[in-house]
């Protein structure tokens, strides 16, 4: 089986989910050599879904969006599902009760699920618009990231997908 974990992120922190993810997954998964392969690319990459069972696709996300690339993808796979489990997650929430309920893709119907992660703000690696959009949110540095939060989620795929 091939697996895809995709990534769309703007500074890296969401980039660094999947990287997790696609760990995880691989270790959870680990049967005989080339049994499984999980592979990680970015959602702006040209690629063929049709080479993968599974599919994981993420994006960072700024004032309440998801990033092009990955919307994109999504809008592919939506319309290229083939029946293959596809889970989606976002990460981005850097202030106090922000959540997934107003997301485009929270709710969608032909995805298993959709997970929300915590964001990692670092003011230093932000354009001049994105501390101003920041500042006004009176968001602070830090990462909400938890590693526990995306082990368990990788745990729930990797249980799904050996039980098909």
């Amino acid at each position: 089986m091939r697996i895809l974990v995709c990534t769309a992120s703007r500074h890296g922190a969401t980039r660094e989910i999947g990287s997790r993810l696609r760990d995880v997954i691989a270790a959870d998964l680990a049967g005989p050599a080339g049994s499984v392969v999980v592979d990680h690319r970015d959602a702006a990459d040209r690629f063929d879904l049709s080479q993968y069972g599974a599919i994981v696709l993420g994006s960072a996300v700024y004032l309440g969006r998801w990033l092009k690339p990955a919307e994109r993808l999504a809008d592919r796979l939506r319309l290229e599902h083939g029946g293959r489990p596809v889970w989606l997650f976002s990460s981005g929430p850097i202030i106090d009760g922000d959540d997934a309920e107003n997301l485009k893709w929270a709710r969608t119907a032909w995805a298993v699920e959709h997970h929300m992660f915590g964001g990692k703000l670092d003011r230093a690696v932000l354009s001049w618009h994105e501390r101003l959009a920041v500042a006004a949110a009176k968001a602070t540095d830090g990462d909400r990231r938890s590693e526990a939060d995306i082990d368990q989620w990788a745990a729930t795929i990797s249980a799904s997908l050996s039980n098909t």
